[in-house]
């Protein structure tokens, strides 16, 4: 069985290969999000949405970018004036932190650099 992988090309660390099937299907025109065929298909995927999360519980689909993400997580699982620790080894932990901060978590920034890993050693030491 052999599978297309798309257009070969380097990314690191980057997005990953869209197959050129996905990329052709992103090419239609965007559906009504108020449409009864977009509403049934969101409500097929809650069920599937709770099987992968493996819950019983609710489930949500955040229409937003990365950051907004970020934010569904901060906001589920810290409570504001929480602190928390960011070991920060480049612009991604920052970011992790500042979006902490914005919505009232308390951060305490380890930098590591731009290019260093983290010490577990160190952070253990904070912890």
């Amino acid at each position: 069985m052999t599978q297309s992988g798309g257009r070969a090309y380097r990314a690191i660390p980057g997005p990953t290969v869209v197959p050129d099937e996905v990329l052709q299907a992103m090419h239609r025109a965007a559906p009504n999000i108020y449409d009864d065929a977009v509403l049934t298909l969101t409500e097929g995927l809650i069920p599937d949405l709770r099987r992968v999360a493996r819950t019983q519980g609710d489930a949500a689909i955040y229409i937003c970018n990365g950051q907004g993400t970020w934010e569904a997580a901060l906001s589920n699982l810290v409570a504001t004036g929480e602190r928390v620790l960011v070991p920060a080894t480049g612009l991604f932990g920052h970011g992790w932190g500042r979006m902490a901060s914005a919505i009232g978590i308390d951060i305490q920034v380890m930098d590591f650099g731009l290019s260093a890993p983290a010490d577990p050693d160190q952070i253990h030491d904070v912890l």
